[in-house]
């Protein structure tokens, strides 16, 4: 026994060693690039004023088919003109699929490969606009802040965007590379009319991307508790998603003589066993490891310890992910039970049952693959699985290389506006229109140049949606040094 207990003791020392180098040996990754101090000047209040003209447009998003408000982005379309004016002037601007806004700025090297900003004019519904504490629609500026339904998401960067460019033309700036601005109209339905269209339109005239730069990662406090300052979040890749439609049939019948299960106690416990079996996680080798990666090096020896030998702690964190939810988005394909429809009358049993069940997919994992496991899961012939409509579900996009020019241009503007931040490889655990430029070259990147908060991702689709107007003076600030970098290895 003596001789067990003293092996495993050596076993256990010699894992700590092993632990403790691969700790003392972590150092920072290399500088971004050159950082110098930013002189140009932003005007954020005149910024915040020109937001709170563009969120007056009721640019709104309607699910079930419903078609756009023509009117609202028409509007919408002179006010940018009008407010932007060199932009208008320099660029050429053209319409594509009805709403969507593609712009093209020549660059001096008509042969290089060009350079996307993106982002989106429509917003989502406002059902209950009495909670606001501002008129949704008002565009109002009050106590530091550009209140309105898409200040966020995501005209506070469509409007950044537009003034850095507007500014860098007043100082003559001509960019290296042919710069795209893509400017979507139906982003939060799918993009397949707007940001699809412009990829297609792109594609079919031998347009190569060099990078791209869409919505996404943010600039998260919610990292000082473990690293004293904020972590630039920029997504790599983004989960795909497919909801899965369950449907149960009975006879139906009077509720005074019920069966042991009604259809609604068959769906019930349907969803129930898919609740209690998700996806196999997948920390090692996976867009997890490399954020974890970044962050590492950055953070004190006690959880240095921890982070710098993933390979260590691995089997341990799907046991307490599903505690800390967006820890759990970043390492399985998620479970989510989101409409349920079934029953007329409470002394009548229902004759049918039905419940959507979303999942946001991880990248490795497919549509079919989550299909499959709804089924096996289940594995009630009562329960029938299909797709919920017409609609496929989106697969999971391609991982972008975070060792890429492109990558570190970002870090670079990152470290120049917020010089605290610590930039990291991220997954995104929504969707955004960047899937669809993936055609155009690998370097696909997600990212609002504000710093957020934890209430961020509430306020994008919720009541009292704003944004401060600091943030604006620091995303015009991002992207002209974005804009500004040359992509060189």
């Amino acid at each position: 026994m003596k001789r067990a207990l003293g092996a495993i003791a050596l076993l256990a020392l010699l894992v700590f060693g092993i632990a403790l180098v691969r700790a003392l040996a972590l150092r920072p990754g290399p500088a971004p690039g050159e950082i110098r101090a930013d002189t140009f000047g932003v005007d954020a209040e005149a910024v915040a004023q020109r937001l709170a003209g563009a969120l007056r447009f009721e640019t709104i998003s309607h699910a079930g088919g419903a078609p756009p408000d023509a009117e609202a982005f028409a509007g919408l379309h002179g006010y940018l003109a009008t407010t932007w004016p060199r932009v208008h002037s320099a660029l050429s601007r053209e319409t594509v699929g009805g709403h969507s806004l593609l712009y093209t700025w020549r660059g001096r090297d008509a042969d290089a490969a060009g350079v996307l900003l993106a982002a989106h004019q429509d917003v989502v519904p406002v059902p209950t606009p009495e909670q606001w504490q501002q008129p949704p629609f008002a565009g109002v500026v009050a106590g530091g802040e550009v209140w309105g339904r898409g200040a966020l998401d995501d005209k506070g960067s469509l409007v950044c965007i537009l003034d850095a460019v507007e500014s860098l033309l007043a100082e003559g700036f001509v960019p290296e590379r042919t710069v795209y601005l893509a400017f979507g109209h139906d982003e939060e339905l799918g993009g397949d009319a707007g940001a699809r269209a412009m990829a297609e339109a792109l594609a079919s005239r031998g347009v190569r991307l060099a990078s791209v730069l869409d919505e996404g990662g943010a600039v998260a406090d919610g990292f000082r508790e473990l690293l004293g300052r904020p972590v630039a979040a920029i997504g790599i890749a983004e989960k795909g998603f497919v909801d899965v439609l369950l449907r149960v049939e009975s006879a139906g019948g009077h509720s005074s003589t019920p069966p042991r299960q009604t259809a609604i106690g068959i769906l019930a416990a349907a969803i129930a066993e898919l609740e209690q079996s998700p996806l196999p996680a997948r920390v090692r080798g996976a867009t997890f490891e490399r954020f974890v990666s970044y962050l590492a090096p950055q953070v004190g020896l006690g959880r240095r310890l921890l982070l710098a030998n993933l390979w260590l702690i691995a089997p341990a964190i799907p046991l307490v992910s599903p505690d800390v939810p967006i820890l759990d988005a970043m390492i399985r394909t998620t479970t989510a039970a989101t409409i349920v429809r079934g029953g007329v009358k409470s002394n009548v049993l229902p004759r049918e049952a039905e419940a959507v069940v979303n999942y946001r997919i991880l990248p490795g994992d497919s549509v079919q693959r989550v299909l499959d496991h709804v089924r096996r899961s289940i594995e009630d012939e009562r329960v029938s699985v299909g797709l919920d409509g017409q609609v496929a579900g989106d697969e999971p996009s391609a991982v972008s290389p975070d060792d890429d020019p492109a990558f570190r241009g970002i870090a670079r503007a990152v470290a120049v506006v917020y010089p605290d931040a610590v930039s990291a490889p991220y997954l995104v655990v929504g969707g955004t229109d960047a899937r669809h430029y993936t055609r155009l070259g690998p370097a696909v990147y997600r990212l609002m140049p504000f710093r957020v908060g934890e209430e961020a991702l509430r306020l994008a689709h919720g009541a009292d949606e704003r944004i401060s107007i600091e943030n604006l003076g620091s995303g015009v600030r991002f992207y002209r040094e974005w804009l500004k970098t040359p992509l060189v290895e």
